[in-house]
């Protein structure tokens, strides 16, 4: 049934000019233009104080301000840096200032937001308002050159220092607050929760869900204001993250005591342009994005739209969106209606898909002259007072940008540095360690002291659940069923569905909202049921997880495990049985493991989940049954650094995963034979790499076959080699050999799959062909 929204919200036409008139909506009460009140309204009531007033008018004026200089600088018409060279990017949001100010006004000190390629303003202002909130002991902190003791100029500092580092950012230089690591897209303050923009659109949301489920869990209060763009609620990410953030299990019985949703925003920047496209009357099927939030709770969300050329409009929002979170009753979806006068970059001249007309339309009504107007009106400024404000902020950013100009670049020998970390979990702060438990501990039987593979894995989650209360553990099916290979049955009734909990197929989804939970205080370790599965979510593994440490100037560490099964043999076919490992080797700033025995399995778990690095943690199906000898008690195999399982003095084998295993029958197999003695090498870790042992042993053998599940062409096998005949050219006796499986897809049938894959005989067949 249509229902008729009473308060009056915009149609927008083909020509995506503003008209307010009532319309309907047929997707259940979704209240458009719910704010009626006025500046002159919020004095007399008290909910706003003239000094909140005035700073809110200054914060929008910072933002334009700053956007304004990009533009300018890039047609030399800066005059504070007249002759500058900007070589950075030019996505500006000029016009969208009462959407940023707005929203962050209305929060608090501890919340988080992240933000989008477009992101300055919501940066800007969520630092303006943070100093703002500050005590001085912390201002002095932030200003530590700031000679004066005295709150408001101890502000003011802390103000034109975030404006320099800002500028320095975006400059690409050491003093940004990325290191000039991130740059204008990628530009992050943790110290005041801002998790990063991000330049993947609507790359940042399920990192925005993530940092709301880790807000949740460990009960902060503070809560997450995700912006992004309309455009990006076409991305399947983000709409899975909506899905995500939905979940029953959250509120209802399921919640062990803590039922509460999500503390998240979805605050959609609306300015009706993807990029030079339109999402409404275009590219979309609907005619508000509001919409989108019916889809995913029976609630709507409490999906709204907001005039979002109304600063007060937006901070009324978003409040009510804020209070809502804080009592549980999260997720919000917030639709803000807004204009971009710009296009989506400087090289977007307009003209070709906008009109005068729109574009006049919707400057007619922007946030900054309406909001000026306000204020005269209510005589909390006046004009030489508001001149003199708009003069303070174009000079702060004038001396802030001339300052930015002079700081050091950074060095070009530091260009690697920040790409990991160094940093481990070596002891669980008090409030974390020895975790309330909901149930017994799994039973792990051994049998002669051994274990197989996957329950050596599954005895390296519960000792780390165990252990650290910030370790929790999610993927599909891994709660009551215990995972589609049983190696975590057991945990959920342990350690409770607060920390063990089965997601929606997202594979997506469940890589980006760990990488926000590890951004935001926790130790996730998430499960991949196939690592085929791992392309699915390669945008979240390979542009988030990977890049945040470094993209961030180390401002923020990825201490994620993301499980995955890999190889080939059970018939699965060729979407189920694919050893995808090479590729990730490809990512810097991901660690990828793939251990071959369950002694390996449950040391080199246990690192990787205390490691802070984000890892990729491959594991062979073909393996889970295996038996093998693993020590009961607490033990660590170290990341990045090799075994060798069999020594020898004639030819070396280095493989990973299940080849080690035919490594070890050829070798014995040329022993017996030829007398051959080859020295096997597992490598365990492949990022990082130990190439010491690795290449020791060829110097020692002067021959080398190097194996892997891996199809040949592209495999990590190819790097190992290369940089094997670069590094000990003069000591080998022969090229290196590579054995991989064959060119192709893996087949169902068993008969074909065999074919397929490598095995003993191949890799006896590379040894005989150089010894």
């Amino acid at each position: 049934m249509s229902t008729t929204i009473l308060a009056k919200s915009p149609v927008y036409l083909s020509d995506s000019r503003p008209k307010f008139e009532p319309f309907e909506i047929d997707c259940g009460k979704i209240p458009a233009y719910r704010y009626d009140g006025s500046l002159k309204a919020e004095l007399i009531a008290g909910t706003l104080m003239p000094n909140e007033a005035i700073a809110i008018l200054e914060d929008m004026l910072v933002i334009r301000e700053m956007e304004e200089m990009i533009v300018k600088l890039r047609s030399g018409a800066y005059e504070p840096l007249r002759d500058y060279n900007y070589r950075g990017p030019t996505h500006v949001s000029i016009g969208q200032e009462g959407t940023a100010a707005g929203a962050c006004c209305a929060l608090e000190l501890a919340d988080n937001i992240t933000s989008t390629h477009r992101g300055h303003g919501e940066s800007l202002a969520k630092g303006t308002v943070a100093i703002r909130q500050m005590s001085d002991e912390r201002l002095a902190c932030r200003v530590p050159d700031c000679k004066s003791a005295q709150h408001g100029e101890l502000v003011e500092a802390a103000l034109e220092e975030h404006v320099y580092r800002t500028i320095c950012e975006l400059f690409g230089k050491d003093d940004g607050y990325c290191r000039g690591r991130g740059g204008s897209m990628h530009i992050a303050d943790f110290s005041i929760g801002h998790l990063g923009a991000n330049a993947i659109v609507g790359g940042g949301v399920p990192i925005a869900t993530g940092a709301a489920l880790a807000n949740r869990y460990l009960e902060r209060g503070n809560i997450v204001c995700c912006f992004a763009g309309d455009g990006a609620y076409a991305n399947g990410v983000v709409l899975e993250s909506l899905n995500f953030a939905s979940q029953a299990q959250f509120t209802n019985h399921l919640a062990n005591g803590r039922k509460a949703g999500l503390p998240i925003v979805f605050l959609v920047c609306n300015n009706h342009y993807g990029m030079t496209h339109r999402s409404d009357d275009e590219v979309m099927g609907i005619d508000r994005m509001a919409r989108r939030a019916a889809g995913f709770a029976n609630n709507n969300l409490h999906a709204e739209i907001v005039n979002g050329m109304n600063v007060l409009a937006v901070r009324d929002a978003v409040k009510r969106a804020r209070k809502l979170c804080r009592e549980g009753k999260g997720p919000v979806f917030l639709e803000v209606d807004c204009y971009r006068y710009w296009g989506h970059s400087l090289s977007d001249p307009r003209n070709e898909y906008r009109t005068k007309e729109e574009e006049a339309a919707w400057k007619a009504i922007d946030a900054i002259e309406t909001y000026k107007r306000d204020l005269l009106e209510t005589k909390i400024i006046d004009a030489t007072a508001l001149a003199a404000l708009e003069k303070q902020v174009a000079e702060r950013n004038a001396r802030a940008a001339k300052r930015a100009v002079a700081a050091l670049d950074p060095e070009p020998g530091e260009v690697l540095t920040f790409m990991y970390t160094s940093t481990k979990s070596e002891t669980v702060p008090a409030e974390f360690a020895k975790p309330n438990l909901t149930g017994p501990l799994p039973e792990i039987k051994r049998v002669n002291g051994e274990l197989t593979y996957k329950d050596a894995l599954k005895e390296a989650l519960v000792q780390e659940m165990a252990r650290d209360r910030r370790v929790i553990f999610y993927g599909e099916d891994v709660a009551d069923y215990g995972g589609a290979f049983k190696v975590t049955k057991g945990l959920l009734e342990a350690f409770g569905r607060d920390r063990v909990f089965n997601t929606p197929i997202s594979e997506a989804c469940i890589c980006g909202t760990a990488c926000g939970a590890a951004m935001n205080g926790l130790r996730p370790v998430v499960e991949l049921m196939y690592i085929d599965f791992a392309l699915m979510s390669s945008d979240q593994i390979s542009n988030q997880a990977a890049k945040w440490h470094y993209m961030s100037g180390a401002q923020t560490e990825v201490p994620l495990v993301i499980r995955a099964s890999a190889g080939a043999g059970k018939g699965y076919g060729g979407q189920h049985s694919q050893t995808l490992e090479s590729m990730f080797c490809h990512i810097p700033g991901l660690y990828v493991v793939y251990p071959a025995t369950p002694h390996d399995a449950k040391g080199l778990l246990k690192s990787a989940i205390r490691d802070n690095n984000p890892i990729l943690f491959v594991e062979s199906q073909g393996l889970y049954a295996m038996k093998g000898p693993v020590p009961e008690g607490e033990y660590l195999v170290p990341l990045g650094v090799a075994d060798v399982k069999r020594v020898g003095a004639d030819i070396t084998f280095v493989a990973w995963g299940p080849v080690v295993h035919d490594c070890l029958k050829a070798a014995d197999k040329l022993h017996a034979e030829r007398g051959v003695n080859a020295e096997v090498i597992d490598l365990r870790s492949l990022v990082p790499l130990d190439l010491e042992t690795v290449l020791r042993s060829v110097q020692k053998t002067g021959r080398c076959v190097v194996a892997s599940q891996a199809v040949h062409i592209g495999s990590y096998t190819g790097e190992i080699a290369s940089t094997i005949q670069d590094a000990v050219f003069d000591y080998l006796d022969a090229p290196v050999k590579r054995v991989g499986a064959k060119n192709g897809i893996a087949p169902q049938s068993h008969i074909l799959e065999a074919a397929f894959l490598p095995n003993a005989n191949d890799i006896i067949a590379a040894a005989n062909a150089i010894l």
